[in-house]
């Protein structure tokens, strides 16, 4: 479904036939694309191999500007670390001791590790810029991409 505006220019929306289609192969690249940021993890050994074979397969269905979805990938598994570690503390650069109380044999806090803002907006960004990227390099495609078969039931 299109719809048309004064100059004769068309606005592609989502949820038209063509349109909608592509966007989902957008979406099927973000599987690979994630398992590959997983994969620098001790994860890799499981993740690595199903990024390949993911890419593999959705390289022989559909090329072209879908495959921006492997970086949206990464973004998303980077905004998704940020998310996690926004409770994040620098640890004191002074080398300060710290004085516990009569009876108390721990602290309740912790200081260290990542900071998560910045792996949050990394993440987002990388997100993003593969969609508007993607936007911007469907705009002019004619529309001859494969469809995703209908699922069986």
């Amino acid at each position: 479904m299109a719809v048309s505006q004064g100059g004769g220019s068309s606005l592609l929306l989502m949820g038209c036939e063509s349109g909608g289609r592509r966007w989902l192969w957008f979406i099927a690249w973000v599987f690979p694309g994630a398992c590959f940021a997983v994969s620098i993890s001790a994860l890799a050994i499981f993740a690595l191999p199903l990024g390949i074979l993911a890419a593999l397969a959705l390289r022989r269905r559909s090329g072209g500007g879908e495959a921006l979805g492997l970086l949206a990938g990464v973004g998303i598994v980077t905004a998704v670390l940020g998310s996690i570690h926004l409770h994040y503390q620098a640890c004191s650069a002074s080398g300060g001791s710290l004085v516990l109380q009569v009876g108390q044999t721990s602290v309740g806090s912790s200081c260290g590790g990542v900071d998560g803002v910045s792996w949050l907006i990394v993440g987002v960004v990388l997100t993003a810029a593969a969609a508007i990227l993607y936007l911007l390099a469907s705009r002019g495609s004619s529309g001859n991409r494969p469809a995703i078969p209908p699922i069986a039931g």
